[in-house]
C-alpha cells in the first residue's frame, strides 16, 4: 500500500517498521587499534542492500574516537569497528536500514 501525503506530518507515540532497527552495543577497544564488535540478531525486512549509521558516545570526538564503522551490513547482523586512543568503554549508537518492500 502506497500513500502520498501533500501535507504537513505529524508522529506522535512509536514508529515500527520491518525495514528498520536500532540499538547500541559496548565496546572495549584496544588502544590506537581498530577493534571489531558483532552485532546480530537484526530481522530486517525489505529489498536490496542494508545500511547501517554509526555513532560514538563520546566527550571526546575526534581526540579519543578517531573513527566509528561498519562491515559487512546484512539484513540480520553487522561488525562495528572503533578506533580509539583510549582503551575506555564506548557505547556505539546504530541504526540500520533496508529498503521497504511495497510490493
Amino acid at each position: 500500500m502506497t500513500a502520498t501525503i501533500n501535507d504537513d506530518l505529524v508522529v506522535a507515540g512509536a514508529i515500527s517498521a520491518a525495514n528498520f532497527q536500532f540499538g547500541s552495543v559496548t565496546v572495549t577497544p584496544e588502544v590506537n587499534e581498530p577493534t571489531s564488535q558483532e552485532v546480530e540478531g537484526l530481522n530486517l525486512r525489505g529489498t536490496g542492500e542494508t545500511f547501517t549509521l554509526l555513532t560514538a558516545h563520546s566527550d571526546s570526538p575526534w581526540s579519543r574516537v578517531r573513527e566509528v564503522t561498519s562491515r559487512f551490513s546484512s539484513a540480520t547482523g553487522f561488525t562495528a569497528f572503533i578506533y580509539r586512543t583510549s582503551g575506555v568503554d564506548t557505547n556505539i549508537h546504530w541504526l540500520s536500514i533496508m529498503e521497504a518492500d511495497l510490493s
